[in-house]
């Protein structure tokens, strides 16, 4: 009985011995972790920015320019509301759910300026377009405490594909493009109210995202195309009687050998979780 208590005895100590080794090692283990830095993304954000509410019309002096605009070293707006800075910040088009406005973010700029905002901010030298955007971002969560979040939805749709007689375009440099002659800007005067898309260059899923504006229904890119194309295009009006003009099915296939086909698919669907009016500055 000694003896195998000796042996209890030995191999107790030892289990200890090798507890009390193990508990510093943990303890740099940890400390390690806790001073390693967490790797994250920064936010963008603008340099400086200013939102000023208009009050009876009476915003901020200049030019009333509706929606939101970059233009080089600035995101400036003279007249929006947060609807409109909701669709530029998250490049929303009108066919594209956006759940969960409040009544105040649809203020409307001309009678009341009710609800409507003055924006002018200042971006960092070499800003690109889609940079602006996330900053705008960051600006609605930090001064509206916008808090969104993305939902999937399975909706009708318009999927923009090939056609059968195949692409008709070739590539275009925005470099080297010959700037469109005045006559084939803007509508004839035989059909004053015509669709217009005059983008210039530009990627063909920049031309299936203008015409969501048109078509009522989110249009997808499927085409698979990459690189610039020339994207102007005309057609009819919905109410003008003997157009010059073709259809907008006519027009895609006439000169872009494009068609929309009609299906239901996923889209993704902005939702507003939260958001406030913001304190003026």
């Amino acid at each position: 009985m000694r003896e195998k208590f000796r042996i209890r005895k030995k191999l107790f100590l030892s289990t200890a011995a090798l507890v009390a080794i193990s508990i510093p090692i943990a303890s740099r283990q940890i400390n390690t972790l806790q001073s390693q830095p967490t790797q994250s993304t920064p936010k963008l954000s603008f340099e400086v920015a200013s939102i000023k509410e208009w009050v009876d019309g009476r915003g901020p002096s200049g030019m009333v320019t509706a929606g939101v605009q970059f233009l080089g070293d600035r995101v400036i707006s003279r007249c929006t509301n947060l609807n409109a800075m909701l669709f530029y910040a998250y490049h929303l088009t009108s066919s594209v759910p956006l759940n969960g406005v409040p009544e105040w973010g649809k203020g409307a700029c001309g009678r009341t300026y009710q609800d409507t905002f003055a924006i002018e901010a200042t971006v960092p030298a070499g800003t690109t377009d889609e940079q602006a955007r996330q900053m705008m971002q960051t600006l609605l969560a930090d001064r509206f405490k916008l808090a969104v979040h993305w939902e999937k939805k399975d909706m009708p749709i318009f999927a923009l594909v090939i056609g059968k007689g195949g692409f008709k375009l070739q590539p275009s440099d925005p470099a080297k493009d010959v700037p469109a002659p005045p006559r084939s800007i803007g509508c004839p005067a035989e059909d004053p109210r015509c669709h217009y898309i005059g983008g210039g260059s530009g990627p063909i899923s920049g031309l299936a995202s203008s015409l969501s504006f048109n078509v009522g229904r989110p249009v997808i890119d499927q085409t698979g195309l990459t690189g610039n194309y020339n994207l102007d295009l005309k057609w009819a009006g919905d109410t003008t009687n003997d157009s010059p003009l073709p259809s907008l099915p006519a027009a895609l296939r006439e000169k872009f050998g494009l068609e929309l086909k009609p299906q239901v698919g996923p889209v993704s669907t902005l939702v507003i979780d939260h958001v406030e009016k913001p304190s003026p500055n």
